[in-house]
């Protein structure tokens, strides 16, 4: 078409080809490829329903007719664009050159947002589930000189560097292009990458307290709680004698940056035994893979909690559950106490069918199946 009539600068037939473009913005918004149809009615184009002459109306459906013949427009049901008052017939309008509707109300292809572009990447890039993605794709990392393509593509490495001992940071600089603060406040987006609960790369060092019991030790103790941690070191009942006690501030899920000098900080309490021998003792335990010293986990009677020691189990595989604590805990759960998830806010919580620890997949696991119910430790002091 060379010469545009004025009819189609009109304000009627601008409202309508407005509202064609409203509609695919809205259906490319939502991510939908399929073409929108539009029922004309009094509400959607009131310009020609409302208007009180016929002649006027019949006017504004020839511009509609001429708008198909040059391509732009289809209308259904096919008998209305050969009447010359098919308005009547409750037709609907499809685009179909949506260049040149566009161009007509001034309204080129609709700018994508970031976060559209965002998960437009991860679902072509990310190598991941259909749930994964869609996790993902509520974090969008947009980088002024790199593609989302590229950086969707650098979070397919990221179970490459799961098991090492790495900080947050440190992750985030070799994943994109030695910028270290890329991955702060989206652990959450790392922890879906990985399929886990929690993002296992600290933001800083593990901060390890360590109690070392007076008169040399025999085993080592983690305890999960803090508050628990504090009441197991002043408990004067000998449950904890010759146990060196240890809660991990900052640990999720690696257990293996527990054995790590760079990325835990081991602080010792005044309240236990602050010679060097001990030190030393616990320290090369620490640092080596040997089994020399029996060691325990003591945590939450619940999913996390079970998820915590099979995740420890990679690091220190003689390690079990503390049956000491988990027995009163699993007694009381089977008497009918303990909280739903829901009321402790732990609903995300996903069940563990096994840990590796006999103890804790014949007599805890089962316990937390049959009950559906979880425990904290903080209820137990010993």
């Amino acid at each position: 078409m060379t010469v545009r009539p004025l009819w189609l600068s009109s304000e009627a037939v601008g409202n309508l080809l407005n509202l064609l473009v409203d509609r695919l913005d809205s259906a490319d918004h939502r991510g939908s490829s399929r073409t929108q149809s539009v029922s004309l009615t009094e509400k959607t184009w009131p310009a020609l329903y409302r208007s009180p002459f016929e002649s006027h109306k019949e006017e504004l459906w020839e511009h509609v007719v001429e708008m198909c013949r040059w391509g732009w427009l289809q209308v259904k049901p096919d008998i209305a664009i050969r009447s010359q008052s098919g308005y009547a017939s409750q037709p609907r309008i499809t685009v179909v050159n949506e260049p040149a509707v566009r161009e007509a109300v001034g309204r080129p292809q609709r700018l994508k947002s970031s976060n559209e572009r965002w998960r437009e990447a991860v679902e072509k890039h990310l190598q991941a589930s259909v749930d994964v993605k869609q996790a993902v794709g509520e974090f969008c990392i947009d980088m002024p000189d790199r593609s989302m393509d590229e950086v969707v593509q650098r979070l397919n490495r990221l179970p490459e560097l799961a098991e090492r001992p790495l900080l947050l940071r440190e992750v985030s600089a070799q994943l994109f292009w030695g910028m270290s603060k890329v991955l702060d406040k989206r652990q959450a987006l790392v922890a879906a990458v990985l399929g886990v609960d929690e993002c296992p790369f600290s933001e800083s060092p593990i901060q390890m307290q360590v109690f070392l019991p007076l008169g040399g030790l025999e085993a080592v103790l983690f305890i999960e709680n803090q508050m628990s941690f504090e009441q197991a070191i002043r408990s004067t009942s000998g449950v904890f004698r010759r146990l060196a006690l240890v809660f991990a501030s900052g640990f999720k899920g690696s257990a293996q940056r527990l054995r790590t000098p760079q990325t835990v900080s081991v602080y010792y309490s005044q309240r236990g035994d602050l010679d060097s021998v001990g030190r030393k003792i616990f320290e090369t335990w620490l640092g080596t893979l040997g089994d020399d010293l029996p060691v325990y986990f003591w945590g939450d009677l619940d999913w996390s909690g079970m998820r915590i020691l099979r995740a420890m189990r990679a690091s220190f595989p003689q390690l079990r559950a503390w049956e000491p604590g988990y027995v009163r805990m699993r007694d009381t759960l089977l008497q009918g106490a303990g909280h739903s998830p829901e009321a402790a806010d732990k609903k995300g919580q996903m069940p563990v069918l096994d840990t590796g620890c006999s103890y804790a997949d014949a007599q805890l696991i089962p316990a937390l199946q049959a009950k559906g119910k979880f425990l904290d430790q903080e209820l137990f002091a010993m």
